[in-house]
């Protein structure tokens, strides 16, 4: 649970264009705005507690159990789904599934923990991204640069409301 609340706070870097030398961003970022503001998400009651239910669109992920994370609406559908994919599998917990980090390869992916069967690998830049600070304290030599807070790309609700919202 707490790998969860630290990676939610360093998923800033899936920012189109920033720091790219290849694509140069014009203006603000911007969000599905639908989403944003006075939109209640839905919520299902699980094993791990309440967690967030992300809406059907590439543009917002489930970020932990309270949170979801904007995506930039300057990516294309098909990147924005990637993204989705990879914050959701490190965010949001399945019961009998654990991540398992190889900090020397700095790569990440989901195993069973019954069977020891890898149900996801984690795309190699994204697993860098996601789980940097974990990989650089056990492996100094990578020096992988760590992201910022996520700031506004991360919205965090209030868990009283969405309960009384659930009953």
């Amino acid at each position: 649970m707490l790998l969860i609340l630290f990676i939610n706070m360093f998923l800033n870097p899936f920012r189109p264009c920033e720091g790219s030398q290849f694509r140069p961003c014009e203006g603000p970022p911007t969000f599905q705005e639908e989403y944003r503001g006075n939109y209640t998400p839905n919520f299902s009651k699980t094993a791990y507690g309440i967690q967030v239910i992300a809406p059907d669109t590439p543009y917002v992920a489930a970020a932990g159990p309270l949170q979801l994370y904007f995506i930039d609406t300057r990516f294309d559908s098909e990147t924005a789904s990637n993204i989705k994919m990879q914050i959701e599998k490190a965010t949001v917990p399945k019961m009998e599934e654990y991540v398992s980090i190889d900090e020397i390869a700095a790569t990440a992916e989901i195993k069973n923990g019954i069977t020891g069967e890898t149900t996801f690998v984690f795309d190699p830049v994204y697993a860098r991204i996601l789980f940097a600070k974990g990989m650089n304290r056990h492996n100094p030599e990578l020096n992988l640069p760590e992201p910022e807070p996520a700031g506004d790309w991360l919205v965090t609700y209030d868990e009283d409301t969405l309960t009384k919202t659930m009953d």
